[in-house]
């Protein structure tokens, strides 16, 4: 039987935490669930306990400080040190809720397409693209999101569903700690992408997952520039020191320079 370890981090949204977790069961594998719960208050804790059993969950308790890239790193961390490995990893958002067959759909692109990183596409209510596979486009940091359809190769993804086989979990390594919440997913697939690893989306949605509200985030123009300012540096803006890392390992330094500045610049003019 095939063997999966499916890794995500959660804060507070217990909910929605318990329908992905439910969602993403197929009996037709030996699954196990490693979850980072970065101090939740919401009774999320407590519903992971009951669980535990029934689907063979490790929980790894953080003190609220750790955001999503720092739960990431946490529970990769813990399954790396593990005698036992798995024949495939999949890093998970927890506000997916999962289709029928997700993973069966995944495992079959990755048996097809070898020495790959098999990225889940997800939709919203309304059957639109959300999340998935990314390419950026020549000498700039502008991307667009990977049409589904075979063969579709990707430079990097949003992390709401990656599987990985364990040869590119273990070569890969952990997320990059330097990161808090945001940019971690990416630097990630640039990273699988240097190794000499394909990623490849799935050829169908396998997941709704609503995209993210730009309401009340610095990227909301009807928002004070102060307010903005301040959002944009929180741990789940945009802040500089982060951006400017991940543009500089990933884009070079003359592209960091410029493009640490140009957000400060759209807020001024109220863009």
């Amino acid at each position: 039987m095939i063997t999966i370890t499916i890794l995500l981090t959660c804060h507070n949204r217990k909910e929605k935490t318990k329908a992905c977790i439910d969602s993403i069961y197929d009996k037709a594998y030996e699954i196990f669930y490693v979850i980072t719960d970065d101090g939740s208050t919401d009774g999320t804790r407590e519903m992971l306990r009951t669980m535990e059993k029934r689907y063979h969950i490790k929980t790894i308790n953080g003190d609220g400080n750790l955001y999503w890239c720092g739960g990431m790193f946490k529970a990769i961390e813990y399954v790396r040190e593990l005698e036992n490995k798995t024949d495939y990893y999949v890093l998970v958002n927890d506000d997916v809720a999962f289709m029928p067959g997700a993973l069966q759909c995944a495992i079959n692109r990755s048996e097809k397409m070898q020495d790959a990183a098999i990225v889940g596409v997800t939709c919203d209510k309304e059957g639109e693209y959300t999340y998935g596979g990314i390419r950026y486009r020549n000498n700039s940091i502008k991307y667009k999101m990977v049409e589904l359809g075979n063969n579709r190769s990707c430079d990097t993804f949003n992390c709401n569903f990656v599987l990985l086989p364990q040869k590119i979990f273990q070569a890969v390594g952990n997320f990059d700690r330097y990161y808090q919440h945001a940019m971690g997913d990416f630097d990630y697939g640039f990273k699988v992408r240097r190794l000499g690893y394909s990623i490849y989306t799935t050829d169908r949605f396998i997941g709704v997952c609503e995209r993210n509200d730009k309401k009340g985030t610095w990227l909301d123009s009807t928002l004070g520039r102060m307010e903005r300012f301040r959002k944009k540096e929180s741990a789940k803006g945009l802040p500089y020191k982060d951006w400017y890392y991940y543009l500089k390992n990933n884009f070079g330094i003359r592209t960091a320079i410029w493009h640490s500045i140009t957000p400060y610049i759209r807020i001024l003019i109220g863009k």
